[in-house]
């Protein structure tokens, strides 16, 4: 099954512990290996995609990050300083940005994308942990902490599987087993927020986006999250499905369209206080969405399928592209074209 963050994070675990012929001289831990130049970076496999300002941005395998300023007429590999998997990158801005991948990886750019620095990995995320549940006063904390030590004991090498950014200071990256982190400063200062999450067993978290002050988490067995600013946690808004579920997209402030495996699709008007099943009319996994500037909502399966909806997620119609592939993630341009990313590079299309 081709590489993402849905059932295909295991593949990419595997793909990443593969050792080259030839390569067993001396191990050198991808986290810390600056990213291989490449001229296939376009038609490499891809996870994910942002805009920065006039600027595309894709990520993908082996640290691999490229960006086009002609709109993507070409493109140009970006200075990385791993070589793990990269599956989500967002930008709050033209110039500032942030990937995450395995090990615990996050990345930040201030320059549009073209260079990246390390700020965060699996080993220095569970030291903050320990450090921040040993000061504190939760009911949980020792257990958070046990927790913490075991994945620092085990290498560290729990993934980041999504980030989002509301601003240049504040964003959150969420991973598996619980994990979320959220920063107030750009990323310079990272603090635990897995006592602050109404999942008390430890299920993945897939993806986390927000709109208008509202946010949410998606996660494994049908959960989605809310953020509630009073209570100041998630708290569980779970739709009627017992399956995964990759993403969300968040149309408005009221909003919500949460999917995921064997074509799963479900919306609530109401912020997850009450949820009714959508279509699209395929039992492909949806594996990618994005509100588009006027609006409209897209989704993308890993069958090549394009759809779009005009009326907030309640339904979609299919959308012709020119070359389909696998498609793991999309973001729109501001000249009314999305690029799309996936098992075969990046594509540019037109929404009519």
């Amino acid at each position: 099954m081709p590489i993402k963050k849905m059932a295909g994070v295991v593949t990419a675990l595997l793909m990443a512990s593969i050792t080259p012929a030839g390569s067993a001289l001396a191990f050198e831990n991808p986290i810390h290996s600056p990213a291989i130049q490449t001229r296939l970076g376009a038609t490499s496999a891809l996870l994910g995609a942002a805009t920065a300002g006039s600027r595309l941005v894709a990520v993908g395998l082996r640290g691999l990050i490229i960006y086009s300023d002609d709109a993507g007429a070409s493109w140009k590999q970006a200075a990385v300083p791993t070589q793990v998997d990269l599956v989500a990158v967002s930008f709050p801005s033209d110039k500032k940005g942030w990937a995450v991948g395995h090990g615990g990886v996050v990345l930040n750019t201030t320059d549009g994308g073209a260079t990246w620095a390390r700020q965060l990995d699996g080993v220095q995320a569970a030291e903050l942990a320990i450090k921040h549940y040993q000061a504190s006063s939760h009911p949980n904390a020792a257990v958070l902490v046990e927790r913490e030590q075991s994945l620092k004991a085990g290498g560290g090498t729990q993934p980041f599987l999504d980030v989002y950014f509301e601003s240049e200071s504040t964003g959150y990256v969420v991973g598996t087993f619980n994990r979320l982190f959220r920063t107030e400063d750009g990323g310079k200062t990272w603090t635990p927020w897995m006592e602050r999450t109404e999942n008390p067993g430890e299920l993945h978290f897939y993806s986390i986006r927000g709109r208008d002050g509202s946010l949410y988490l998606t996660g494994e067995q049908g959960a989605v999250w809310r953020y509630d600013a009073a209570q100041q946690r998630f708290v569980l808004a779970a739709t009627p499905y017992n399956g995964t579920l990759f993403g969300l997209v968040v149309p408005d402030a009221n909003t919500v369209i949460a999917f995921g495996m064997r074509g799963s699709l479900y919306r609530s008007g109401d912020q997850g206080r009450t949820w009714e099943k959508a279509s699209l009319g395929t039992p492909s996994g949806i594996t990618g969405g994005s509100v588009l500037p006027g609006g409209e909502v897209l989704l993308i399966t890993q069958a090549g399928a394009v759809t779009l909806s005009r009326d907030g997620g309640k339904s979609f119609q299919p959308i012709k592209t020119s070359r389909p592939m696998a498609y793991f993630g999309v973001a729109p341009t501001k000249d009314k074209r999305i690029v799309l990313v996936g098992a075969e590079g990046v594509r540019l299309e037109s929404i009519q």
